[in-house]
């Protein structure tokens, strides 16, 4: 018999919970009261905006970056940008966060889902290529839990069917494919800097991108479609982000190297602490490149233990240490899609403008379902010390004994 578990009533592992939260240094904190100081707080009025946007461009080594206000606002601008609108059907993952497929329905498009690799988890090259049709204009690359996806034969596809390719980097600011930085390799790239991001400005969002007139769409959007005061060539959005939010994502940017690494370091804690525990699959780091560890993903054996991963992660949580569940079913099962809760009276799936017929059902991506129901995941940001770390590993292994079958 093992220990008795906390959430049966037993001694928590630890006292209290433990909230992750990100590092906010004095530097950070100057950085803003200086634009609140400045009382110039919209980038209409002054330049972190425009100073932020030309370092990210710098780091990635491309020609232009446009600051938004989210990582969904960056995904649906850069859509609206490529033109993607009613009647078009975009490819999308359907293990991953909400916006990789709101963002295609923003653009009152259709999102089409693949199916994911089972050791990865990103987008299989094998199953996009079988959803694509002579309505498909794009392909969303998600490099999930900061895991580059593998984007040669994807891009191969891309330039075979002549798709625009848009890479949701959100959970991987700095990974790299083959020595080139993600959201570098597509068309756009697309990135999150909410407060659990890898780097962040609470919200936040970039798009870059090598093409200087998918740049200036993007900026147009962004801005209410408009080039000059008053004056609107087309249909945009006040998507800005603000000079404080540009403030501290200066700063940020300059400790992202370093706060990889450390995530990269707690990574490999996690996998040299939990590799003996019986019934645990662990992620690994692709041969083709570099992992920037947004989030740590473990893999349930179910027929190992006598509960489901949800009951699982309900008593590892209880022993007060970080644990979550990302995701817990595939998109297309969500009542978003299965409802077809789009713009009203059924759009974008019956806009008179689309001559297709997409339908979700259970069985549609096997393996993304295969994961989402066996999935959890542990943090690994940089406010992770390694007493949180061992805490975390003693928590699961006090689940572990208490629920595997004899």
């Amino acid at each position: 018999m093992g220990e008795k578990l906390a959430i049966e009533g037993g001694k928590s592992v630890r006292a209290s919970p433990y909230e992750v939260l990100p590092i906010i240094e004095e530097d950070e904190i100057e950085a803003v009261v200086e634009v609140l100081r400045s009382r110039k707080l919209t980038m209409l009025k002054g330049n972190k905006v425009k100073e932020f946007e030309e370092a990210f461009a710098r780091y990635h080594g491309v020609k232009h970056a446009i600051a938004v206000s989210s990582g969904t606002a960056a995904l649906h601008v850069a859509l609206k940008a490529l033109g993607i609108g009613p009647g078009d059907e975009v490819i999308v993952p359907p293990f991953t966060f909400v916006a990789t497929a709101t963002a295609v329905l923003h653009s009152n498009a259709i999102p089409v889902f693949a199916d994911i690799d089972p050791k990865t988890y990103n987008l299989d090259p094998k199953s996009i290529e079988d959803r694509i049709t002579d309505r498909t204009k794009a392909i969303i690359v998600v490099h999930l839990f900061g895991c580059p996806a593998d984007m040669d034969p994807i891009m191969k596809i891309a330039n075979e069917y002549n798709l625009y390719v848009v890479e949701d980097c959100a959970q991987a600011i700095g990974a790299e494919y083959r020595g080139r930085k993600v959201g570098t390799i597509g068309d756009v790239g697309c990135f999150s800097f909410y407060q659990s991001k890898n780097m962040m400005t609470g919200e936040g969002g970039m798009i870059i991108t090598n093409d200087d007139g998918i740049a200036e769409k993007c900026r147009l959007v962004r801005h209410h479609g408009e080039p000059a005061w008053y004056h609107y060539i087309l249909l945009g959005y006040n998507y800005r982000m603000t000079e404080m939010q540009a403030a501290l994502g200066i700063v940020q940017l300059k400790k992202l190297e370093r706060f990889n690494e450390i995530r990269r370091r707690n990574a490999m804690k996690y996998t040299e602490l939990l590799k003996d525990i019986e019934g645990l699959i662990l992620p690994e780091e692709p041969p083709y490149g570099k992992h920037v560890w947004h989030l740590y993903e473990v893999l349930l054996d179910l027929g190992m233990f006598k509960v489901d991963r949800d009951q699982f992660v309900k008593a590892v949580a209880a022993e007060n240490v970080p644990v979550g569940i990302a995701y817990p079913s595939v998109l297309y099962l969500e009542p978003l899609f299965q409802r077809f809760m789009g713009h009203g009276k059924g759009c974008p799936w019956r806009c008179p403008l689309y001559r297709g017929e997409v339908k979700y059902y259970k069985g549609l991506c096997p393996v993304a379902e295969y994961v989402a129901e066996r999935c959890f995941t542990l943090r690994t940001d940089p406010s992770m010390t390694e007493d949180i770390i061992e805490d975390t590993v003693k928590a699961i292994r006090k689940v572990v004994n208490a629920y595997k079958r004899p």
